[in-house]
Order: structure tokens, then sequence, then C-alpha cells
């Protein structure tokens, strides 16, 4: 059976459009129901059964099942027949009504319900009507046919208020509540919309060449597939190839992020959005076409897909390109349709209609000596960055005002001065991070920057903005005025052996040293408060140390001052073997990485949370010890929870943590040779 037949086969969806018909009486003003519905659902007639409805006085005692009510199954509506319903009290007129909604298994398959109210009428003199948002959708979770009967554990619920601010008799029978239901089966995810449309919402198969259908009947109703859902394929290791139906109108915020193998995807006429890091991180994917149809493309939607090369053409329908979105390693040139009201491409390069935002340079573009037009006042965020085609000097604009974040961020191979116009005054976080320029000159005017030997600070020299990454100097000491060092101040700044901080340093910008060639133990000063991430990642520095109100270092290792928060460990470090702390519940982005000589690491139960690549370049790391449940679940690869078990030949797992790990877990279990009392060994 194919792909597209399978799919259809075997997901499953319907609606249940529960009519609810309550006629209450108000004896008194400001009367108080509180009515509790518990709903079962019945395996054999497919229907929801309502097996109690209680009211509360006031929210005090125990509640009691209404009068009339009439237990039973309901089908395309019920009436809970409340005939006599009367109760007195000087308390707010307010009727909840709560539906319990239970989420099982039925023969392989998960359904889960989603539940909304709406009303026909609100315009009733007194009357008003909302519903519980945080209980609106149920969340996930299952029971099985086994154990589905009267004592079923409840999963979600939801409330709908209805209050009453006068002494009147008033008619209900317009208030409906809708279960959606969504059944995964095998593979796909669909959920149907309020519009009668359907969204793909989830993958959890292991196909390779996905092909989605055009539509889907549920009820003997055949509906259409417009969109696909926000992260419905992120981290897919397994797709290669997804086929889209014409019929789908956007594509989800990211939706295929870090699909490292999708290779190609089709991006069909109709599609009019693509939404942010929409294919972030997908590797692999080549020659894309952005339909006639397309308006929007969100930040980030195709960033550092390094695989989309030569021309990308950018159609007249086009109206917005967020930021970073099309920052292409092998692109090597723009082109926009002539017609375009918003968007023009000049000598390859993308720019905004008029030339005064430049958006993005085609990294694999071959340049020397660029030359920007006078036009441009201002270059977007990672418009240039990872250029390493681009060699020689850098022009700017004399009537630039902005500069954009990690802009120029490692242009490696730019040289020279590069000169600031006295019209900049904005320059975004990493602008200059790794880029090959070997000193910075500002211009007589400037009100916001200066330069002093070479190095860019902001006019009061209290901000150092960037070191120049070719600087010949070996040493450099930060003048006092410094209070603040920016992020990716002195990237890959690789002459660099030793800096010498001020007493005055507050804070530092993350990625600030990373990559120098920073020998030695750092003392930092106490005056510092905020550290940023991986500040002295992937360094020759060998300890650190600083003991404030924000901040501790143990053995060398810089932790948040509760020892809670494992910030960085010192990449120059010679030890073999590293314990992490039993307080420690969090480790920060890059926070080990490229800890050349650590061979063994124990990751403590504590340990809830690793920020990305946080063992990332650990090349040495070839025992791995895991406590912690949490992190047992996240190995599904051997780049799973940041790196940790890239290099590693053995890992061990204690027998508390062990029934955690995915059934992907990338090792065997060993039984053999040395064992470690109360973990299980695994083998590559």
């Amino acid at each position: 059976m194919g792909l597209k037949a399978k799919l259809l086969s075997c997901v499953a969806m319907f609606v249940f459009i529960v009519g609810i018909v309550i006629v209450g009486v108000l004896a008194a003003n400001n009367a108080d129901f509180l009515f509790q519905g518990d709903l079962n659902y019945n395996i054999a007639d497919k229907s929801l059964y309502v097996k109690d409805v209680q009211y509360q006085h006031g929210m005090i005692g125990e509640p009691v099942t209404v009068p009339g009510f009439r237990e039973g199954y309901i089908n395309n509506g019920f009436e809970l027949n409340i005939e006599s319903a009367q109760i007195e009290t000087n308390t707010v007129g307010t009727f909840v009504l709560y539906f319990d909604i239970i989420n099982l298994i039925v023969d392989g398959q998960t359904h889960e319900y989603i539940a909304s109210a709406s009303w026909a009428d609100t315009a009733v003199t007194g009357i008003s009507f909302s519903i519980d948002t945080s209980s609106a959708t149920i969340a996930k979770g299952t029971v099985t046919p086994e154990n589905l009967n009267d004592s079923t554990p409840i999963s979600g619920r939801v409330a709908l208020e209805i209050r009453s601010t006068v002494n009147q008799t008033f008619d209900l029978s317009n208030i409906a509540v809708l279960f959606s239901q969504s059944v995964n089966v095998d593979e796909i995810d669909y959920v149907l919309n309020d519009d009668g449309s359907i969204t793909i919402n989830d993958y959890t198969g292991s196909g390779s060449n996905i092909v989605i259908p055009d539509s889907y009947t549920v009820g003997g109703v055949t509906y259409p597939i417009t969109s696909v859902g926000s992260e419905t394929f992120r981290n897919n290791t397994d797709i290669q190839t997804v086929t889209l139906p014409d019929g789908i109108t956007s594509i989800g915020n990211s939706a295929f992020n870090s699909c490292s193998n999708l290779t190609n995807i089709n991006l069909p006429e109709g599609l009019t959005e693509i939404g942010n890091n929409a294919f972030s991180a997908c590797s692999k994917l080549s020659d894309i076409v952005l339909p006639d149809t397309l308006t929007t493309i969100g930040e980030m939607a195709f960033y550092n897909c390094q695989s989309i090369s030569g021309t990308l053409n950018i159609p007249a329908s086009v109206t917005s390109i967020g930021k970073s979105a099309l920052s292409l390693q092998s692109l090597i040139e723009f082109t926009v349709d002539e017609d375009s009201d918003y968007f023009t491409a000049y000598n390859g390069v993308l720019y905004n209609k008029d030339m005064t935002r430049l958006l993005a340079y085609p990294r694999a573009k071959a340049t020397t000596n660029f030359v920007m037009p006078k036009s441009v006042l201002t270059i977007d965020t990672s418009a240039f960055r990872y250029c390493q085609s681009m060699r020689g000097t850098f022009t700017l604009s004399p009537n630039l005002t902005t500069i954009g974040d990690s802009a120029f961020y490692d242009c490696a191979y730019v040289s020279g001065t590069l000169n600031i116009p006295a019209s900049l005054t904005n320059i975004g976080t990493g602008a200059f991070g790794g880029a090959g320029f070997s000193a910075f000159q500002v211009a007589s005017g400037n009100t916001a920057y200066m330069s002093d030997s070479g190095v860019l600070y902001n006019k009061t020299q209290s901000l150092l903005v960037n070191y120049p990454r070719n600087k010949a100097d070996t040493s450099f000491a930060i003048p006092e005025t410094v209070k603040s060092i920016g992020g990716n101040a002195f990237y890959n700044c690789k002459n660099l052996t030793t800096i010498t901080l001020p007493s005055s340093l507050q804070t530092i910008g993350g990625f600030a040293f990373y990559g120098c060639n920073w020998t030695g133990d750092v003392v930092l000063p106490s005056t510092v408060t905020l550290i940023g991430n991986a500040v002295f990642g992937n360094t020759q520095i060998t300890s650190i140390s600083i003991d404030n109100d924000h901040y501790t270092t143990v053995d060398g290792v810089l932790y948040d001052a509760g020892v809670t928060t494992l910030i960085q460990y010192p990449a120059g470090s010679l030890r073999e073997s590293f314990i992490i702390p039993n307080t420690v519940t969090s480790i920060r982005p890059y926070a080990l990485t490229s800890a050349a000589a650590l061979t063994s690491i124990t990751i403590p139960s504590s340990v809830t949370s690793i920020g990305g690549t946080a063992f990332y370049r650990c090349s040495s790391l070839a025992t791995v010890t895991v406590d912690s449940p949490t992190v047992a679940a996240m190995l599904s690869s051997k780049t799973a929870a940041s790196y940790l078990i890239n290099y590693a030949t053995t890992v061990y797992v204690s027998d508390s943590a062990a029934p955690s790990l995915p059934s992907t877990f990338p090792f065997t279990l060993d039984t053999t040779g040395t064992q470690m009392p109360g973990y299980k060994k695994y083998t590559v």
C-alpha cells in the first residue's frame, strides 16, 4: 500500500456536537449554580456518556446531583432535562458547567479530545458567557479499554460559566459544546479546524518519503488539508522528501525545523505563508522554488539551510521577509520579479524596493572589496553572516544608521580597517563577531561610537563593542572605563593569549571570548553581575574564579551562586573526569564545549535541563554516567542531549533512570565484563 493510501486509511477524525439544553429558573436574585458533568467515551457505540451532573452551593459543601437529571449516551445531542432546579442564595448568580474529557487508547489508537464552547445568542439582558481558556484544550493522556469503567481517571475539564445579574427566567438551549477528536494512528495526526479545513498537527512515524493527501473524509464529509501545523516534523531525522498537496496555504512555525536529512520538499502554488524557523537547520534541503502566491517568509525560515545553492528568486507576491530568513550558505545570488513592489536585487544582493535596507547577501557570492550602495540606511540581522566567500575590504554606506545583530558574524576573510560613518548610531549585538577586520575607525562627528587603537567602543567607552579579530597584538588590557563587554566582542580572536579584565566590569555578553587562545586562570572581578552563555567556550582557560552574590566557582568551574546552574566549564582544564554536583538542575548552552581533556562525566539525578550544544566537540568524552531519568529520556540519538554521548563508547545508566531511555537509544545493553553496581552498562 502506498504511503498516501496508508495515511488515508490510518487516520480517523470526527466531531461531536453536544447540544446542551438547560432551562434554569432563578428563584431569587443572585442565585449560584455549579453543575459538574462527567463524560465517558463508549467504545462500542462511539458515543459520549454523561454519568452525572452536579451543582454546589457557592462552592461550599459537597456537590449533589441536579434534580431530574437522567444519565445516558450522547449521540447527536442530548437534553439534561432539568425541570425544577431552583436554589436560593445570596451569592453571585453564576452557572458553571464542567465537562470532564477522557483520553484513551482503543486498539492502539490514541484519541485526544479538544473541547471548546459556543452559544448562539448572548443578547439576553443581564446574561454573559465565558469559557475557561486555561482548560479549553485538554492535556494529552491515555487510559486503556481494560480500565475504562466508572472509576476511569479524568484527564481534563472544560468549564463553561454563565452569569446572571438580574432575577429572571432564561433559556440556555442555544449553548453547545464542541468536542473535536483527533486520532493519531501510526504516523500523522490531523485536526479539524472550525472553518472546516484540516491541519496536519503531528508526525510520529519513521518513513523517509512523505506524501500528504489533499483532503480527508470525516463522518462522510470530505475536508481539504490546508496547513502544516507548528513543529509537526521538527527534529525528525528520518524524513528525506515531502510532497505537499496544492491546497496547502501555510506552513507553521518550526514545522520542519532541524529535519537534518530532508533533501526535497515542494512548495505548492497556493502557499501564502512560511512561518518562523519553518525550515531552519535543514542542512540538506536543496533546490527550493518559492511559489508565486507566497506573501510571507517568517524570521529564520530558511536559516542555515546549507545546501540551497545557485539562484533564489523572490516572487512579486512576497510582501514580508523576516530577519535572518534567507541566510543561505551556498547561495550565489538573489533575483526578484521585476513587478515586485517590496523588494529588489542588485548585483545578486537582496534589498527592499528603494534599497534603503540590505536584507541578505548570498553567502557563496565571491566578492572582493565590497562597496555598499549609498542609499542603504539599515543592514538586517545576519545579512552577511558566514559570508566566507567575501574577501578584501568592506565599505559601508556613508548614510548608514543601523547594523543588525550578527550582521557580519564570522565573515572571516574580510580584511583591513572598517570605517564607521558618522551617521551610524545603532550596532546590534555581535554584529562584527569573528569578522576578519584588523581595526575599526570611527568618523569624527559620530555621536554613538568611538575607537581607540583600532578597538570599537560606545562613545563613553563604557561598552566594548568589538575587538577586531585580526588585530596582531597577543595581549590586551581592557580599559578601566569599561563596564560591559558586548556579545561576541572577542569571538575567535586567535592572536590574543592574555586578556586583563577591568575592576569596573559588570556584564559580559554571550560568546564574548569564545574561540580565543586565552590561556591560564581567569579571575573575574567581584563587580560582575551578569555573565552570558559560552563566554569562555572553546578557549585554553584552565580555571575560573569568582565569588559574589551572583556567581561562584567550585574547582575552577563557574556556577550561579546556589550551584544550581552550571555556567562554564574551563575548556582548557586538564582534568579527565568530572562529576557534576548533585545540586545542579540545569546546564547552560555550550557550557562544556571543546573540553578536549575530559574523558568521563557523571550527570546527577538533579539535572533536568541541558542547553543546546552543551557538550559540543567534547571529542575525548568516552564514558558517560547518567543518573537523571530526565536526561536518560533525551538520549534518542548520539547528538541528542546536546551532544552528551556523541563520542561515547560506554554509557552507564542508573537502574532508576534506565526505564526512561527511549526505544531509539543508540547503544546496546552490555552484560559482559566489568559492571557497575546499581547501573546498566551500554556500549556501541
